[in-house]
């Protein structure tokens, strides 16, 4: 809540100043940010991105910021480090720094009206972060800071990053964690696609200041493709699953309006470098799969993947089998599609007809088809353990993400 207003208050700034602002605390964690004016540098973007600012940027800044100045201190441009020339106004309240709100020089000079408007507002937004106690914004600040270890303990892969991550979070050190993956679909299942630039900065800054008063809630890692969620699993207290419906709703104000999503849970996993990826690459596994197959929940944990839990990571599976129903000409996808969809409900012909929208005797001319030109019974186990293997193992070659 604090931040979100600490938000609100700086996006009203920055329409009245024409200016693109960024706030960020001492330790260069970034708490907000306005919409790009075409005016950004390198470095106010990898703030963004990252949540945070960069090390040779801060030591810049330091060399040249009056930290008690109450108006705006101009900082000189630094090329080698991507950062054009920019005002800092410090957030002070009771004698202590709470942060810096940041804008890119232009040839406008502010005027004393815009200055005015500009000391209530850095004024308003101390206030907001100097109340004693303000959980949500440490949590979130906490929260980011893990959010980066995440970033490099999955991307990276540095052994660094998983001690660091262990000493920022208490309790993770010989505790258990779960991964959420969440990925947005094309519609009518049509598999799963990248996230747009709207998106991407969305959840990015939406994810941490929404879940991490959750005490499961350890971090996550946005990338392009996917977003990870990292929970802190309790046994005595399973919260992970109450968690699931609240990121739902995060993603759905995230994405374009109408957009499709799937999100995949992995199974508990001791933390450590290896299990983290390990779960890290279950629940991106559920999450894809349940885009690729409508046979999956939208919601998919990798305990209920069923067949695909061995078809993943093992040689793809012959399906020679399914070559004659390949070589249907335009027949084929209709009857792949009929074939799936039976074994999929274990045979029961009404439900089969009712899922494909068929009288049950279409449903039984179609079977008899594919029974004919498979040259097989489809009342045998056998038959039907071969054919529905070798039509998930051609959904689990489609990934591309795991």
């Amino acid at each position: 809540m604090v931040l979100h207003q600490v938000q609100e208050e700086l996006d009203a700034l920055a329409v009245r100043l024409g200016r693109s602002l960024t706030i960020d605390s001492t330790s260069g964690d970034l708490i907000a940010y306005s919409p790009q004016r075409g005016d950004a540098d390198a470095a106010r973007i990898s703030a963004i991105l990252l949540r945070h600012v960069a090390t040779e940027v801060r030591e810049w800044e330091a060399r040249h910021v009056v930290v008690d100045a109450t108006e705006p201190t101009s900082i000189p441009a630094n090329p080698e480090i991507g950062m054009s020339a920019r005002l800092c106004m410090p957030l002070r309240r009771n004698g202590r720094n709470l942060g810096y709100l940041w804008m890119l020089e232009s040839d406008s000079v502010l005027s004393m009206t815009e200055l005015a408007v500009l000391r209530r507002a850095t004024e308003a937004m101390a206030d907001l972060l100097d109340i004693p106690a303000r959980s949500a914004v440490r949590q979130a600040l906490l929260g980011r800071e893990a959010d980066r270890l995440i970033r490099r303990l999955f991307d990276e892969e540095q052994a660094e990053a998983y001690c660091q991550l262990a000493v920022a979070v208490p309790g993770l050190v010989d505790g258990v964690i779960r991964l959420v993956a969440a990925v947005a679909t094309h519609p009518r299942g049509g598999g799963p696609r990248s996230l747009r630039s709207s998106e991407f900065s969305s959840l990015t800054g939406a994810l941490t200041p929404a879940l991490c008063a959750h005490p499961s809630y350890v971090g996550s890692h946005v990338a392009t493709t996917h977003s990870l969620i990292v929970l802190h699993h309790r046994v005595e207290r399973d919260e992970d699953d109450l968690l699931l419906d609240e990121i739902d709703e995060i993603v759905t104000r995230c994405l374009t309006a109408g957009s499709e999503f799937t999100l995949g849970l992995s199974e508990p996993k001791p933390f450590g470098p290896r299990s983290a990826r390990d779960a890290r690459n279950q629940a991106l596994a559920a999450a894809e799969l349940a885009a690729l197959d409508p046979a999956l929940d939208r919601h998919s944990n990798w305990s209920a993947l069923g067949p695909y839990r061995s078809l993943i990571g093992s040689n793809r599976l012959a399906d020679d089998a399914l070559t004659p129903l390949d070589e249907a000409g335009s027949s084929a996808p209709m009857l792949l599609q009929t074939l799936e969809t039976y074994l999929d409900l274990a045979g029961d012909v009404q439900r089969t007809a009712a899922r494909l929208n068929l009288h049950r005797s279409s449903l039984y001319y179609r079977l008899d088809r594919i029974a004919g030109l498979l040259a097989s019974d489809l009342s045998s186990g056998f038959v039907r353990l071969e054919l529905h293997l070798a039509l998930k193992s051609r959904r689990a070659a489609r990934r591309t993400w795991g």
